[in-house]
This record gives structure tokens, sequence and C-alpha cells, in this order.
């Protein structure tokens, strides 16, 4: 069955809730990215990119 599969880039087929991480990654560095203190503006980078890239490869 996961021959059938459509695979997107990198072979990674996303399914809904990598979708979802991924989107709330966007807003969180979205809101904290215009922030004057570089503590928020970095670590919301920092954690949004941390935790797409684990909700695509880790697959948990």
């Amino acid at each position: 069955m996961d021959l059938l599969a459509s695979a997107g880039p990198f072979g990674i087929s996303p399914s809904t809730d990598q979708l979802i991480v991924i989107n709330l990654a966007a807003i969180l560095v979205g809101t904290t990215f215009n922030s004057p203190q570089k503590l928020i503006k970095w670590g919301g980078l920092i954690i949004a990119v941390v935790t797409s890239t684990c909700a695509i490869w880790c697959q948990h």
C-alpha cells in the first residue's frame, strides 16, 4: 500500500498532523519575528525550525 502513496519533495508525504505543526510554526515566526527583544525573536524562530523538522522527519 505504501508503494501507491504519492511522495512530495525528498520522498516525504506529509500527514495532516505534520501540516498543522508547520502552519503553527509559521504563525509562531510571524508573531515573534518583529519583537524588539532578541530572545523572543530568535527563540520563536529556533523553536519553529526544530518543531517543523521533527514533525517532518521524526514522524511521531
